[in-house]
């Protein structure tokens, strides 16, 4: 019931049909867990951790560092070089790239602990008004409809419209959803404000919040998914992964520099055809491998192969 805060108590029990004396009976519990579910923040689905690896090379001077890397490997073996120094550019290539998808891999699971962090959150029992019996239920069993009455210190266990104070007074800690520094005052009174924010509903106790003063009685408007706490989670699950200012101008760098590389490249190996019958390189086709060599080696040294790693830290 996403207008509960605008309705009158009357208007929102009987939108439920329930009474606040006596509070749901056992069908209609059973009812309104199959009408509106069940009150626990759905299983996120982790992206595989091999997908997040692949994820760290999806970038264009990262897969440029690659082909050079494979390059000068390959022609290290058809040379027949042998020893470290043969392999070591390209040992240290990978080795900078491995590190740049390992730093970026940490983020991508921090990023996604955030969500799991939310059920921290959420409370693990309530006092329950039930077939006119107060009982201690867990708080996954609540459904819309459920008379729950709380005090100090209790964390709320789902969206609820107050009904009845218990107290001069009844004050709660939502700095979780609104980041206030201090506790705010709440109120049975109907809202009235147009696009009421989390702040303006003054009626409503949010999953996730503190009691911190004072007793009350409400009932539950908002279970799962559809709490403010759940409204979180799925606005951080469909944030869509927009790049940067800064990740566009440096796509746009890779791709100028892979252009300029690749002209210069080619045109350095073009220069030196005349010199490929060199004696000195034993043969046509050893002096093509000589220059393509010095090519790439112009390649590697042109790309900035910390930068990758650098812009992720």
């Amino acid at each position: 019931m996403e207008d509960a805060f605008a309705r009158s108590i009357p208007e929102v029990l009987d939108h439920f049909g329930v009474d606040p004396t006596k509070g749901l009976s056992d069908t209609q519990v059973i009812q309104h867990g199959r009408l509106y579910g069940i009150n626990v923040l759905p299983e996120d689905k982790r992206a595989p951790f091999w997908k997040l690896v692949l994820k760290q090379f999806d970038d264009l001077l990262v897969k440029i560092l690659i082909a050079a890397a494979v390059i000068s490997f390959l022609l290290a073996l058809f040379n027949g070089e042998t020893g470290l120094m043969a392999f070591l550019e390209p040992s240290v290539i990978l080795l900078i790239l491995a590190a740049n998808a390992a730093v970026g891999v940490i983020t991508e699971t921090n990023a996604e602990k955030a969500l799991e962090e939310l059920r921290a959150y959420q409370a693990d029992v309530a006092t329950v008004l039930r077939n006119g019996c107060f009982s201690i239920l867990p708080a996954t069993e609540l459904v819309p409809g459920d008379i729950v009455e709380v005090s100090v210190g209790c964390k709320i266990p789902a969206d609820m419209r107050m009904i009845e104070m218990l107290s001069s007074q009844v004050r709660v800690d939502q700095a979780i959803l609104t980041g206030e520094s201090s506790s705010v005052e709440k109120e049975l009174q109907t809202t009235t404000t147009t696009n009421a924010v989390y702040q303006d509903k003054t009626n409503i106790l949010f999953s996730g919040t503190v009691m911190v003063a004072g007793r009350a009685r409400a009932v539950v408007v908002g279970v799962g998914s559809n709490t403010a706490m759940g409204n979180i989670r799925d606005s951080m699950l469909h944030t869509e992964d927009e790049a940067t200012p800064l990740k566009k101008k440096l796509d746009e760098f890779g791709t100028f520099l892979a252009k300029v590389i690749a002209g210069i490249c080619v045109l350095v190996w073009i220069v030196n055809i005349g010199h490929f019958r060199d004696p000195a390189h034993g043969g046509f086709l050893r002096g093509a491998i000589h220059y393509f060599k010095i090519a790439v080696a112009l390649a590697v040294a042109a790309i900035p192969e910390g930068l990758p790693a650098v812009v992720t830290t």
